[in-house]
């Protein structure tokens, strides 16, 4: 997705309301999957030698759950906002900007979210809270075991 930076005026902004195919964002399909292609309305100003590029990048994803692993909807909405100071080529490509934009909202683990009652909505298998703990990730046992350790000098 390219815009000339010659058609835009500090007067007459750009708008530019396309979808971009959902192979630029080159997933892996072990983990996501694009289903639809993005959706990007942008709005692209001029300020003196300066470009503002603003605007959203929507699209809907399938990704892994990572508690079930099962494939979950995940509907992203990325914010697209870049500045483009002078000089300028005769074209400027926005594509990786984009993709970089939406890769970035992406979480490190998607997880269903889970019902009422602790079930997954997927598979409706019943996930328990985990038990609080007292104060220690390990048990007293292995602090006492640390302890007895005796350090060279």
């Amino acid at each position: 997705m390219n815009f000339f930076p010659a058609l835009v005026t500090e007067e007459r902004p750009l708008e530019i309301n396309e979808e971009l195919s959902a192979e630029v964002l080159g997933l892996n399909a072990a983990s996501a999957r694009a289903g639809q292609p993005i959706r990007v309305e942008l709005v692209v100003q001029k300020d003196g030698e300066n470009f503002l590029v603003a605007g959203w990048a929507t699209t809907a994803l399938s990704l892994v759950c990572g508690r079930c692993a099962e494939w979950l909807p995940w509907p992203l909405r990325a914010r697209v906002e870049h500045l483009f100071e002078g000089p300028h080529p005769n074209s400027i490509d926005l594509t990786p900007l984009i993709r970089e934009d939406i890769l970035l909202e992406l979480p490190l683990n998607a997880v269903c979210r889970l019902g009422a009652d602790g079930r997954c909505p997927v598979t409706g298998e019943l996930y328990q809270p985990r038990p609080e703990n007292s104060g220690t990730l390990a048990g007293e046992e292995v602090w006492e075991a640390l302890s007895k350790i005796k350090l060279k000098d």
